[in-house]
């Protein structure tokens, strides 16, 4: 008599078992971060073409996506050529202060100063954690964003938004978050958790909303637009 196609029945029964134990185990993660925030609210003026200004921060991804947020509003930036050459020939030291950067902002004629602070923490997801064997890497990150009168240092508004769980995708992620701050800054959300539907479409370059209640059509406001 032979037990091999019960042995091999078995066999596939717990090998199937172990599979549904290790998915179930296996956490996943969003590309995209759930986002709260808060800011100065609806009584600054959003910046636009009338705005030369400098932006300013430590991490590149940060420093990007706000730079093609204030573009998208038509702000003018002082570029980073000009930027680099204003350094050299006030042979200011790396790494400059906030003192340096009002004095580069002048030296430019910029009017304002927009620092984006951003905060990561990453994590790094090893192959046995994940559903296909693939180690990747997750997020959680905050920025905070203020512009300020590059002679007076008065703040003219200011946003910030933290991720409340982790995602997969840094460079959308920090777009995510940078949209977000900018949004509740500039009056155009309320402040507190991301719902529903968002002024900031994940893997869109623009900020909408639904119109006013009045408006039975309920189309989409662009707010790039000037």
């Amino acid at each position: 008599m032979s037990y091999g196609s019960g042995s091999s029945s078995r066999n596939m029964v717990l090998a199937g078992a172990a599979l549904v134990v290790t998915l179930t185990s296996c956490q996943t993660y969003n590309s995209y971060p759930v986002t709260q925030t808060d800011g100065s609210g609806s009584s600054v003026k959003i910046p636009n073409t009338s705005t030369k200004a400098i932006v300013w921060g430590t991490r590149p991804e940060a420093v990007q996506s706000l730079t093609t947020w204030l573009l998208k509003r038509g702000v003018t930036l002082v570029d980073e050529v000009k930027m680099n050459q204003a350094v050299s020939d006030t042979r200011m030291h790396q790494p400059l202060s906030n003192g340096d950067i009002f004095k580069l902002a002048k030296i430019a004629g910029a009017k304002q100063v927009i620092f984006i602070d951003a905060d990561v923490a990453t994590w790094r997801i090893s192959r046995i954690e994940t559903v296909f064997g693939e180690s990747l890497n997750i997020y959680a990150a905050s920025v905070f964003i203020r512009a300020l009168d590059a002679e007076t240092g008065e703040i003219y508004w200011n946003g910030k938004a933290h991720s409340t769980d982790k995602f997969t995708n840094l460079t959308e992620g920090m777009h995510q978050l940078t949209c977000h701050a900018l949004a509740t800054a500039w009056g155009l959300r309320e402040p507190g958790m991301t719902t529903a539907p968002t002024i900031c479409p994940p893997g869109q370059n623009v900020m909408v909303s639904t119109e006013p209640a009045r408006a039975p059509s309920g189309t989409a406001k662009n707010y790039d637009s000037n």
